[in-house]
């Protein structure tokens, strides 16, 4: 997972919804996350979060709301579009 986040690229669409929003890339966190923005806001996924989800899709576990719910309530609560990043930086390494 390293790898995948050293070779991120600045304004490198991460992720595009529905409706033609694009998450861009902005650089890696204070604590090695990614910070990305949607529109003019920025957001960050924590470092600690895509490990945890690394590991658990290492270990056959599907990364989902539900997921994101049982591991941080509070941060998919405020930060729910993280579930994108997450799965795009996951579906990386297939």
């Amino acid at each position: 997972m390293e790898d995948i986040l050293n070779q991120l690229v600045q304004d490198e669409i991460l992720h595009t919804t529905n409706q033609g929003t694009d998450y861009l890339f902005i650089t890696r966190s204070n604590d090695g996350g990614v910070t990305y923005s949607i529109n003019q806001n920025r957001k960050t996924l924590p470092y600690d979060t895509i490990m945890n989800a690394f590991n658990d899709f290492n270990n056959q576990i599907i990364i989902n709301r539900n997921w994101y719910n049982n591991y941080n309530k509070r941060e998919s609560k405020t930060r729910p579009c993280n579930l994108a990043i997450l799965k795009t930086l996951l579906n990386r390494i297939q």
